[in-house]
């Protein structure tokens, strides 16, 4: 499974004023919110069924059923709402993340994260001021 995570690490005064009983709500409700959207916009980059990659004259095998990666996608709060997951759980969703040599790089994931990230850390930061 891919694996992408942000820890909040040598900023003492930050994590201080965040871990204050005020605050607290507001951090998780931080957190949910930016897992959510890390799902929300993960879904829409996810790679779906049989497409572009095949020549159009062939179709899909009898029974195929497009979409499980999609429909696996799971997203969890944890940690007494300090921690939010989003996992793809199917055998192959790692090598349509990462990619192998004979597969492009999907980051169905990390293109998410990465624009997630910034918001994320800026408005714990806005919380702090």
């Amino acid at each position: 499974m891919a694996g992408y995570k942000v820890e909040l690490k040598g900023t003492d005064e930050l994590v201080r004023a965040l871990m204050s009983n005020k605050k607290m709500s507001q951090v998780k409700d931080i957190v949910k919110g930016s897992t959510v959207n890390i799902a929300r916009q993960s879904q829409q980059l996810v790679p779906v069924g049989w497409g572009r990659r095949y020549p159009a004259r062939t179709q899909a095998p009898k029974g195929y059923r497009g979409g499980t990666l999609k429909r696996s996608m799971t997203q969890t709060i944890g940690n007494g709402g300090l921690e939010g997951k989003v996992m793809y759980d199917t055998a192959y969703a790692a090598y349509q993340e990462y990619g192998t040599r004979k597969l492009p790089a999907r980051h169905y994931l990390k293109k998410p994260f990465e624009s997630e990230k910034e918001v994320f850390i800026s408005k714990l930061k806005g919380l702090v001021k």
